[in-house]
C-alpha cells in the first residue's frame, strides 16, 4: 500500500522548525505506522482493499481534525489505532444496517497457528487455512507496527534471524527474544480478543 499523503495534517507552508507541533507529531507517527495501520484495517474488512483505502483515509482525516494529539510516539500510534478501530466498527455497523455480514473468526484455529510459529516460518499449507489465518492476522495486525514488520519478515516472508538482525542493526539473539515476546503477546490476544490494541 502506498503511504497516504498527510496534506490535510501538515500544510507544506508551515515552518519546519516548529518545536513540539502536534501536527508534526501526528505526521511522524502516521508515517511510522501507516503500513501497520493499513494492515490492521484490511484484515478487519475481509481483505477488501477499496474499503481499507477509504477507512484509512477516514482515520487520517479524523486524526487531523483532533485538537489534542498525544505527545509520545508510541502513545500517538496507539491513539491512531484506536481511531482506526472506531472507524472499522462504524463501517460494520453501517454494513449490518444494509444487510452486510461480518467476517467469521476462528479463535481456536488462530491459536493453533501461533503454536505452529514456535518452529519457524509458517509453511504455505498452514497459511491456506482461511478462518484460522484470518484470526491470526487480526491478532498480528493489533500489534505495534514495528512488531508487525518483524512477524511478517520472519514468519511470512521467511527471512532469517540473521537477515532481520542485519537490517535492524541488532544481534540475531535479540530478534529471537523479540519474536518470543511477540508470540506470547499473540497468544494473549487470541485468548482475550477484547485486549486487542495498537500498543
Amino acid at each position: 500500500m502506498e503511504a497516504l499523503s498527510l496534506v490535510a495534517v501538515v500544510d507544506a507552508t508551515d515552518p519546519v522548525d516548529v518545536v513540539d507541533d502536534p501536527r508534526r507529531r501526528l505526521q511522524t507517527a502516521f508515517q511510522a505506522c501507516c503500513d501497520g495501520l493499513y494492515r490492521f484495517i484490511l484484515v478487519r474488512v475481509g481483505g477488501r482493499h477499496d474499503v481499507a483505502d477509504d477507512l484509512l483515509q477516514q482515520t487520517c482525516c479524523i486524526a487531523a481534525g483532533k485538537s489534542l494529539v498525544p505527545s509520545a510516539g508510541g502513545d500517538c500510534e496507539a491513539w491512531l489505532f484506536g481511531i482506526a478501530r472506531n472507524v472499522v466498527r462504524k463501517h460494520w455497523r453501517s454494513e449490518r444496517t444494509r444487510g452486510g455480514v461480518l467476517p467469521l473468526l476462528d479463535a481456536d484455529g488462530g491459536g493453533e497457528l501461533v503454536h505452529a510459529m514456535e518452529s519457524g516460518p509458517l509453511p504455505a499449507a498452514v497459511l491456506e487455512r482461511g478462518e484460522a489465518t484470518t484470526r491470526l492476522l487480526a491478532a498480528v495486525t493489533a500489534l505495534p507496527s514495528a512488531d508487525q514488520r518483524l512477524v511478517f519478515a520472519f514468519y511470512f516472508d521467511g527471512c532469517s534471524h540473521a537477515d532481520i538482525a542485519d537490517a535492524n542493526g541488532v544481534t540475531p539473539k535479540s530478534i529471537e527474544a523479540k519474536l518470543y515476546r511477540i508470540r506470547r503477546r499473540l497468544r494473549d490476544l487470541l485468548a482475550n480478543p477484547t485486549k486487542e490494541g495498537g500498543s
